[in-house]
C-alpha cells in the first residue's frame, strides 16, 4: 500500500505526459509565466511541478486513500434525509483529502486562490482520480469546469464571491441543464426565469422557478442554471434561454437522488426552485449558444477521462485475476483467447488515450491564443477542439464499456459477483457513453463538422509528418491509404442527401477516428520502441475496420423497422 501510485504505475499515462505533451507550448499560451499570477521562473518548472504533481498527491491519494475506499462509497451510496444530502464517510474523507492537497482548484486563477494548471493536467488528474473511483469525479471533475465557467463569462463580483470558495474546497458546483421533459433537447428548456417583464423583483434580482432533473451533484452550494428568460413567443428555442447562478439554500430543494445502476458516491438529484434568487451570468439570451455550449465541451473531456480511468482500472484487474487464476495446469492469461481479450483491452485503452490527450493539447492552446488575443490561432483552435472533443467523448466511453464488459470476461463467474471490483466497474462504465451527450449525439456533432471540412488540414498535417524510422515506413502508408479513404467518403456524403448522410455518420465518425489514432500511434512509436508494437496492431486492425466502413458508409440503407 505505501508504495501504490496511479501515475507512476501506468507507463502509459506517465509516457504522455512526459514524451508526447508540448507543455512548452501550452505554457507559453496559458501560465503567464513571469508574472505575478504565476509562481514559476519558465517553462521547464513549470513542467516538473506538473510531473510531480501527478504522481504525489494525485497519483499517491488516489491508490493509498480513495481507492480502498470505493467499494465502501459504492455499497452505502448517498442518502436523502430530511431534504439533505448525506454522504457516505469515504466519499467525505475524499473529499477531505482532496481538499487538503489544495488539489479542487487546479485550473482556477492564482488570483482566487486556485494553481491556473492546464486542461492537460487537469484530465490526466481526472483520469488517475476515476481509476480510483468513478464516482468521485463528478466532484472533482465538475469543480473545474463550474468555476472555469464562472470566471469566463461571470461578472468580477461573482468571480470574487464564488471562485476563492471554489478553490478552497469550501464550496462544490454542479450544472442543473436537463428538465424532466426536454432531455439532450436543452433548446426545449421550458423553466421561467423571470422574464423581462416580470420576472425580475423590485430590486432586480431574478426568481427562478421550476424543476430540473438528473442533476449531477445538485446538492453543490453553486448551481449554473439554464433557464427561459425571454418571452417564447418572440424567442423561440435556444434564443430565449440564459445562464444563471444560483446559491444553494432556502429557495432550492432536493426532491429526490435518483435510484441508479452505478456511480452510487455521485447523488443524482430533482431539484426544485421556488422563486430562486439568480446572477445573470453574461448576456441574456446566449444561455444555450454560448454559455452552456462552452461548458458542455469541458464536461465531455472530463467524461472522457472518467472513462479512460475506468478502463485502466479494468485492464489493472483483468491482468490481475487472469496472472492468478489457474485452470488446465497454467494461468489463464496463456491462452489465447484470454490473451487476445487483454491485448485489445490494452491497444484500445491506449489508442483512447492518445486521442484524449492530443484534444486536450488542442483546448489548451486554444484557451491560451484566446487569452492572449490571437485571433487566428483562436479560431484555428476552437475549430479542431469544437469536432474532436464530442469524437474523444465517443470514443473513450464507448470502449470503457467494451473494456469493463471484457474484464468481467476474464473473470467469468467471478466477475459477475460483487466481490471483485469489476462488476463496480462494469455498473460505472455504463453511463459514461450517456450523460453530457450520448455517443449518438457526440456523433452527429461531429460529424457535421467532419463533413464541413474542419478537419481536413489537421489531419493532412498528420499525414504529411516526415517519418523516418524504416520499421515505421508500411505502417505508415496504410494510415496515409485511410486518410485518402477519409476523403473520399467526406466528398461522396457531401453529395448525398441529408438522411442519408446521417445513417451513415457513425461510419464517417469511427474512419476519422481510425486515423487520428493511427497517426498518433505512429508519432509515439518514434519515441518508444513499445510503441511500434502497439501501432503494428491498431493498423492491422484498422485497415480492414476503415474499408468496413468506406462500404457502409456510401451503401447505408436508411431503413426503420415495427410499428
Amino acid at each position: 500500500m505505501p508504495d501504490e501510485n496511479f501515475y507512476t504505475d501506468c507507463p502509459d499515462l506517465k509516457f504522455i505526459m512526459e514524451q508526447m505533451v508540448d507543455w512548452k507550448s501550452i505554457i507559453d499560451l496559458k501560465a503567464e509565466i513571469g508574472s505575478e499570477n504565476s509562481p514559476f521562473e519558465s517553462a521547464e518548472e513549470a513542467t516538473a511541478a506538473y510531473l510531480d504533481m501527478l504522481a504525489d498527491p494525485v497519483g499517491k491519494i488516489a491508490a493509498q486513500r480513495i481507492a480502498p475506499r470505493a467499494e465502501e462509497v459504492d455499497t452505502i451510496g448517498c442518502r436523502l434525509v430530511d431534504g439533505d444530502v448525506v454522504f457516505p464517510e469515504g466519499l467525505q474523507r475524499n473529499l477531505k483529502d482532496l481538499k487538503d492537497a489544495q488539489l479542487m482548484g487546479l485550473t482556477i486563477g492564482t488570483q482566487y486562490g486556485g494553481l491556473n494548471f492546464p486542461e492537460t493536467f487537469y484530465t490526466a488528474a481526472i483520469e488517475i482520480v476515476s481509476r480510483a473511483d468513478a464516482s468521485l469525479m463528478n466532484f472533482f471533475g465538475l469543480q473545474g469546469g463550474i468555476a472555469e465557467t464562472i470566471a469566463h463569462f461571470g461578472s468580477d463580483e461573482l468571480k470574487e464571491r464564488y471562485l476563492p470558495g471554489m478553490a478552497a474546497g469550501d464550496l462544490t458546483g454542479a450544472m442543473a441543464l436537463t428538465e424532466p421533459d426536454a432531455g439532450s433537447d436543452l433548446a426545449n428548456v421550458q423553466t421561467k426565469a423571470g422574464g423581462i417583464e416580470a420576472v425580475q423583483d423590485a430590486s432586480g434580482v431574478w426568481r427562478i422557478n421550476g424543476t430540473k432533473r438528473f442533476i449531477t451533484n445538485g446538492c453543490g452550494d453553486v448551481i449554473l442554471v439554464l433557464a427561459r428568460s425571454e418571452n417564447p413567443d418572440k424567442y423561440s428555442g435556444g434564443r430565449g434561454l440564459s445562464f444563471f447562478l444560483v446559491e444553494k439554500g432556502d429557495h432550492v430543494t432536493v426532491r429526490r437522488i435518483e435510484n441508479k445502476l452505478g456511480i452510487h458516491g455521485s447523488p443524482t438529484c430533482e431539484l426544485y426552485f421556488d422563486n430562486a434568487p439568480g446572477y445573470l451570468i453574461g448576456k441574456r439570451g446566449a444561455g444555450l449558444a454560448r454559455y452552456t455550449t462552452w461548458l458542455m465541451l469541458a464536461a465531455r473531456l472530463a467524461v472522457a477521462a472518467q472513462a479512460q480511468g475506468i478502463s485502466e482500472a479494468a485492464i489493472k484487474a483483468a491482468y490481475k485475476y487472469a496472472d492468478e487464476r489457474e485452470q488446465f495446469g497454467k494461468p489463464i492469461r496463456d491462452f489465447a483467447q484470454v490473451a487476445a481479450l487483454l491485448l485489445n483491452m490494452e491497444v484500445y485503452s491506449e489508442a483512447s488515450r492518445a486521442m484524449l490527450y492530443a484534444t486536450c493539447q488542442i483546448v489548451d492552446l486554444h484557451q491560451g491564443a484566446e487569452k492572449m488575443g490571437l485571433a487566428a490561432e483562436k479560431k484555428k483552435y476552437g475549430r479542431l477542439a469544437d469536432a474532436l472533443t464530442p469524437m474523444t467523448k465517443y470514443y473513450a466511453t464507448e470502449l470503457c464499456n467494451k473494456i469493463a464488459y471484457d474484464s468481467i470476461q476474464i473473470h467469468g463467474g467471478n466477475g459477475f459477483m460483487r466481490e471483485y471490483p469489476v462488476e463496480r466497474l462494469y455498473r460505472d462504465a455504463r453511463i459514461t457513453n450517456i450523460y453530457e451527450g450520448t455517443s449518438q449525439i457526440q456523433i452527429n456533432w461531429s460529424a457535421l463538422r467532419i463533413l464541413k471540412g474542419e478537419l481536413n488540414a489537421f489531419f493532412d498535417e498528420m499525414a504529411a509528418h516526415p517519418f523516418s524510422d524504416p520499421d515505421l515506413l508500411p505502417m505508415v502508408e496504410k494510415a496515409r491509404a485511410a486518410r485518402a479513404t477519409l476523403a473520399e467518403v467526406i466528398a461522396a456524403l457531401n453529395e448525398k442527401e441529408t438522411e442519408h448522410r446521417d445513417w451513415a455518420a457513425p461510419h464517417l465518425v469511427d474512419i476519422a477516428i481510425d486515423v487520428m489514432v493511427s497517426f498518433l500511434f505512429l508519432q509515439q512509436a518514434e519515441k518508444w520502441d513499445y510503441k511500434k508494437k502497439v501501432a503494428r496492431k491498431f493498423i492491422a486492425d484498422m485497415g480492414p475496420r476503415v474499408a468496413m466502413n468506406r462500404e457502409y458508409a456510401m451503401t447505408v440503407e436508411p431503413m426503420r423497422l415495427g410499428a
